[in-house]
């Protein structure tokens, strides 16, 4: 029979945040991932230094459509991460549901619909980075999370991941995907992979060569089976007029399109689902972008487990160095 001292327990080196490591240590995908990385690199200091080092970037599908991956890993890489490894991968709606599992209880069921469209439309692109510079502190994963920007876009500048990712600046519309510790590193690991994915990912983990142009010959691959969108809903919507121009039965959706495009509508859905109901060849990603933009964004509330920095987050302990006495796992 188990004993207590056999349950999982993370390590503070590994978030800053009492409340995460406290969830996360019933949580089965990072208890998936982190057995693995332990049975890979052994209980000690070792596993926890080369996580603190560690760091990933998700290029998802929307961040694929804007061709704005390649800007976005030369903006990583030129700020001290080396790629070393990447992963091919799909979200599909239970995938979304648990990345964003301690973060979805604020958003609205509009903004989980426009999710649900975004997030399976592609394939998503997952890289494994490695910190190329002097130790700090700091762990990696914290260092890139903060280079992310915020996902309100008038809170994002112009160095910020998500401004440098595409021309379209909507709240859902957050291109990159960041681990913001390494808690999180090992849990997304936990939920995009199955153990041999896993296991060759974490092989490469510290690896000392540089993989960038295999990712980014990968990246290529992805693009070119993806349809290319600036993800801008007012041209958006241009296109839906030129496509009724001729329907002699579009009275009902030509009057909805107006009186969205003049701002007396923000009825996406209904717009959408006339689409529809007519057979309107209106392309996936242009729909993505009416409705990134019409969409409510979050309640006024505090998410479960909020990013690390958050304004209205938990009280932060100092991060502490990957040579500190750990935690029992």
């Amino acid at each position: 029979m188990a004993s207590a001292d056999n349950a999982c327990r993370v390590p503070p080196e590994l978030s800053r945040v009492p409340r995460k490591r406290e969830v996360y240590a019933g949580d089965p995908y990072f208890r998936d991932a982190w057995d693995d990385l332990r049975a890979a690199f052994g209980d000690g200091p070792d596993a926890v230094a080369r996580l603190h080092r560690a760091a990933s970037l998700v290029l998802r599908p929307d961040a694929v459509a804007t061709r704005g991956g390649e800007r976005l890993l030369r903006a990583v890489c030129g700020a001290g991460f080396v790629p070393v490894a990447c992963e091919v991968f799909r979200f599909d709606r239970h995938t979304t549901r648990e990345v964003w599992r301690y973060q979805l209880n604020i958003a609205t069921r509009e903004r989980i619909d426009v999710m649900d469209m975004i997030m399976p439309a592609g394939d998503a692109l997952y890289v494994l980075l490695r910190e190329d510079r002097a130790p700090s502190a700091v762990p990696a994963a914290t260092r890139l999370s903060s280079m992310k920007g915020p996902s309100r876009p008038e809170d994002r500048g112009p160095a910020d991941l998500r401004t440098i990712a595409g021309p379209a600046q909507a709240s859902v519309l957050t291109y990159v995907h960041v681990a913001d510790e390494p808690a999180d590193v090992v849990r997304d690991l936990g939920i995009f992979f199955d153990r041999p994915e896993r296991n060759r990912l974490l092989a490469r983990m510290d690896a000392a060569d540089d993989a960038t142009d295999a990712v980014l010959k990968t990246l290529a691959e992805v693009e070119a089976r993806s349809e290319p969108s600036a993800l801008t809903w007012r041209p958006a919507l241009d296109r839906l007029e030129v496509l009724l121009a001729d329907r002699t039965d579009a009275t009902g959706l030509r009057t909805l399109l107006h009186a969205v495009r003049s701002g007396r509508s923000r009825d996406w859905q209904a717009l959408l689902t006339l689409a529809d109901r007519l057979g309107v060849a209106w392309s996936h990603w242009d729909r993505v972008a009416v409705a990134a933009e019409l969409s409510a964004r979050h309640f006024d509330a505090v998410p479960i487990l909020p990013d690390v920095g958050h304004p209205t987050g938990l009280p932060a302990e100092p991060a502490p160095r990957p040579d500190n006495e750990q935690e029992k796992v």
